[in-house]
């Protein structure tokens, strides 16, 4: 569950050392680990996105079981 966060954390904290070296090799080398992070972020949301579809989604099966299978009569 942390492993996302803990490489976005890291990447991040790479990006932005080599962002403020001021050289141009290095602003040059500094898109490549900004377009992971980003990537990451984008991944890390659709992981979000997936995991709160799949919750609601048995959150409603519970509760239909919970309220259909237990009626007398």
């Amino acid at each position: 569950m942390m492993a996302g966060h803990s490489s976005i954390k890291i990447l991040s904290g790479s990006a932005w050392t080599m962002l403020c070296m001021n050289d141009l090799f290095y602003l040059i080398g500094d898109l490549g680990p900004l377009f992971i992070v980003l990537a990451l972020t984008g991944s890390e949301l659709g992981v979000a996105i997936s995991q709160a579809h799949v919750s609601t989604i048995s959150i409603c099966i519970y509760f239909n079981d919970a309220i259909n299978l237990h009626q007398t009569g």
